[in-house]
């Protein structure tokens, strides 16, 4: 089969661009096809809305320790801090006593899934709780403290597996004051890349791979899709072969959650609070055991812009009520907090909706309780040629944008073993 490149790379999210610089760096011939008008995916940094960077999905460098774009953002130029501890929680003059919580609730993850993991090796069968089984509610600040636990994996407690929430690999946070999607934009930087170019059918060949688009078709030996989960589960892409059952029920163990933001801009001086101080406050749960709120980003890197974070079925809610209802609760949340000054002052708002975004369909992949070691098989070839990579398929640094960069590497070396270690490398 004659093809018009060695690989397609089938999205320009993080690991689509991992992926593709990782080829092209071989000296293969590589075209990377986005759906939409940009790349980064779910990583986004917009300016026009606020004239400041306003990071519309992902923001925090989680685990800068083992963070796999904080090298190269540094290489960059661009401005790279740790994220300071300025916290403040509305009700409690010592805002210890919640992270004291939060601490205890780690300490019972990693407790309950060392006795998951010890019942699973003495019986056989896979044990996997939720955050919800294991959760206590000790004091009036219990669900304030799983809220964090919450946003880390874009879900409630009872929708959230402890094996894959004890997986993740914690540590340290660092922003980037430009933005992180300005980040992994900037990697982009001359790599080949497609834009607004739908994919709709792969098809796997004897001697390739067909990707048929809204603008025709193309071929390659191989194909790395990047797609999200959300994307994958609804079909908007088609295969030919059809998906396997066992990637199918994958789909049904891990699944996209919800995190959003809502950016809101005030008169100078309106909250007066250090750079990226995180607020929070009471929480109590409702009828279904969730914590219906979330937190405040307030002075994102000294630009006076403020987030307000929400995640799960609280967030979803927001959504389907119309943008204005993250930002009107925020608004309320705050008057609480510094008066009626921050209507007063309110300049204006912006808020995410990423369920509603047709090429991402969520925001990042959680595990349902029992769905932990579906992971591995989202990140399993589809018939010999077909290769998959995302956030999704990371075993310890899964929901995060470094996750997603480490799979596209993980899957382009994957290529290149497996398709073009005898065949040689042809430089282009």
């Amino acid at each position: 089969m004659t093809t018009d490149y060695d690989v397609i790379v089938v999205g320009a999210g993080a690991a689509g661009l991992a992926a593709t610089q990782t080829l092209v760096s071989v000296g293969l011939s590589v075209i990377c096809i986005e759906a939409s008008d940009r790349v980064g995916g779910r990583t986004h940094t917009d300016t026009s809305i606020f004239g400041v960077p306003f990071d519309m999905g992902a923001h925090w460098l989680h685990a800068e320790h083992a963070n796999a774009l904080k090298a190269p953002g540094l290489n960059l130029g661009l401005d790279l801090y740790p994220a300071p501890d300025n916290g403040m929680t509305s009700g409690l003059e010592d805002d210890a006593v919640l992270w004291d919580e939060v601490d205890e609730i780690q300490a019972a993850v990693t407790k309950a899934a060392q006795v998951d993991r010890e019942a699973e090796e003495h019986s056989g069968n896979s044990t996997d709780r939720s955050l919800a089984d294991i959760f206590v509610d000790k004091g009036p600040w219990s669900f304030t403290a799983a809220m964090t636990f919450a946003l880390s994996l874009a879900r409630d407690l009872p929708d959230t597996s402890l094996r894959d929430l004890d997986a993740w690999e914690g540590g340290d946070d660092w922003f980037c004051r430009e933005g992180f999607g300005h980040l992994i934009a900037r990697t982009a930087t001359g790599l080949p890349i497609k834009l607004s170019t739908p994919v709709t059918d792969i098809k796997a060949k004897p001697d390739g791979i067909q990707v048929t688009t809204t603008n025709g078709k193309t071929s390659a030996q191989a194909v790395i899709v990047t797609a999200s989960v959300g994307v994958l589960a609804e079909d908007v892409i088609r295969f030919d072969p059809p998906l396997d059952a066992e990637r199918r029920s994958a789909f049904e163990l891990i699944t996209m959650g919800d995190y959003n933001h809502a950016g809101l801009v005030f008169q100078p001086g309106t909250l007066s609070v250090p750079s990226d101080t995180w607020l929070t406050y009471h929480l109590e749960p409702d009828s279904h055991g969730v914590a219906r709120g979330g937190g405040f980003l307030c002075n994102v890197s000294g630009t006076g812009l403020t987030s307000f974070e929400s995640s799960g079925s609280f967030s979803r809610d927001l959504q389907e009520m119309g943008p204005d209802s993250a930002i009107e609760h925020a608004l309320e949340t705050l008057t609480g907090f510094f008066g009626t000054s921050v209507k007063q002052n309110f300049i204006k708002g912006h808020a995410t909706a990423w369920r509603k975004e047709p090429y991402v369909r969520g925001s990042y992949a959680g595990a349902n309780p029992g769905g932990y070691t579906a992971r591995t098989v989202l990140g399993c070839p589809h018939t010999e040629r077909i290769h998959f990579a995302g956030e999704a398929s990371h075993q310890s640094q899964q929901c995060s944008v470094s996750g997603a960069h480490l799979e596209g590497i993980r899957a382009a070396r994957n290529v290149l073993t497996g398709h073009f270690k005898f065949s040689g490398v042809r430089t282009h």
